[in-house]
Parts: C-alpha cells; structure tokens; sequence
C-alpha cells in the first residue's frame, strides 16, 4: 500500500527542526514524503553574510536551500504555496489551497506545528505565520478535505481524501517519539543546508544534537524528534 507523509511548515527550514529526522526515517522505510512550506521566506535575510536582500532574491536562495536539505533526507518533493512571509492569515482561502493540496497528494500521516498548545513563552514557536499555518492545516484537515460537500475555491477536481493521524510537533505534551539516531547526521546536515539562516555552523550542530538527545532519553535512545498524535476521525 502506497503511504505518504505530507509535512506543513511556514518556512525553509521550520520542517527540518521538527522533523527533518523523522522525514529521512520515514523516506528510508519506503513511504512518499512531501514538504508543503507556506511562504518562501522572502521576509528574511541572509544572516551568513549579515545582509538584507530584495525579496525575490532571498526566496530563491531559501527555497534552494530547502531543496538541498529535502533531498538530503529523501523527500520526494518539496511545495511553495507563496503565501506572504509574515504576513500568512488562517483564511478560508488558504485553508481551501491545503485542501488541494491533501486531496492531491492523499496523505495517510500529516506532519505540522501544534495548534492546540499556545504558551506565548517562545517568541520562535509563536511566531504569526507559524500559529496562521497551524491552524489553516488543522481545519483543512478535519472535515474540511475528506467530506465531499466541503468544495474548494478554486476546486481542483481531486476527490475528498481523509487523513488518518496527525504528528504535531514543537508541542508541549509529545506523546510519541520517533528514533532518529540513524538519521540524526541527515538531520543536521539537512539543517547546516540552510547556510543562509545560520552564523556558527558547528555551535548550531551542536545544539540540533543536545535537543535530539533529550528526545532520545525519552524512549532509551539515542536520538529522537517528539510528536504529539492525535488520530483523525473516518
């Protein structure tokens, strides 16, 4: 049976942070796994070389990033939905282009932030465009894409499709953990792809290391990256 994973972030690299290792783990068992990132990242800058482009320019240097580390991992494709970086909105006319996209690309798994664990005590896991996708995927979801009375604008013709579980990640009560001690060096190598975003390449690696260790200790291994499940209803 063909099983696809699709993997919602907001931006280049949100989704190898959250789950860059399960991805490989996956992609090596055999299943489809698909990146889906709302913006490009275009409201960035490349904070290597300290300086800040036009937008068009950084898109294309994130988006090439993004491309490099999914391959690196094994994903089969990577999705822009150019949504406006810093800017994305929980509508209705977002939630309709997910629904595309999950009815196309019929996921078994669906991989995405937490919407339901808001603290407000990281400005990073709160960021607007992160809480805005969050909750556009968990409506597009449920019922939104497995019910046929629900119509898409623009409707892309694909058939409802429902999923059948959800990882959350950079949730505050994980229930599941994946071991990725034989994909953690992809992780990290995935991460260090995204050379634009990062100023100390070892320090980084180091950190991605600790964060996956204490995932680990969890379940008695050593490396792992933290979900919580929840089943969708049929």
């Amino acid at each position: 049976m063909r099983e696809v994973v699709a993997v919602f972030g907001a931006h280049p690299d949100d989704l190898d942070w959250g789950s860059g290792g399960s991805a490989a783990v996956w992609a090596r068992a055999g299943k489809e796994v698909y990146y889906i990132l709302t913006t490009s990242g275009e409201g960035g800058e490349d904070h290597q070389r300290g300086v800040v482009l036009p937008p068009g320019e950084i898109a294309d240097i994130r988006e090439t990033e993004q491309r490099a580390a999914a391959t690196l991992l094994g994903v089969k494709e990577v999705l822009f939905l150019g949504q406006p970086d810093g800017r994305v909105e929980a509508s209705l006319a977002f939630r309709d282009q997910i629904v595309n996209v999950l009815r196309r690309l019929k996921p078994q798994i669906v991989v995405s932030m937490d919407p339901g664990h808001w603290a407000f005590d990281n400005f990073y896991h709160y960021h607007p465009d992160h809480r805005a996708t969050a909750l556009a995927v968990f409506d597009a979801i449920y019922p939104a894409a497995g019910t046929s009375t629900y119509q898409p604008q623009p409707d892309e013709g694909h058939p409802p499709h429902k999923v059948r579980e959800v990882y959350f990640t950079a949730s505050s009560k994980p229930n599941l953990y994946v071991d990725i001690s034989a994909a953690i060096d992809l992780k990290v190598r995935a991460l260090i792809s995204h050379r634009s975003q990062i100023k100390q390449p070892e320090r980084f690696a180091g950190f991605v290391r600790d964060s996956a260790a204490r995932h680990g200790s969890h379940i008695g291994c050593a490396y792992a990256e933290a979900f919580r499940r929840l089943e969708v209803p049929q």
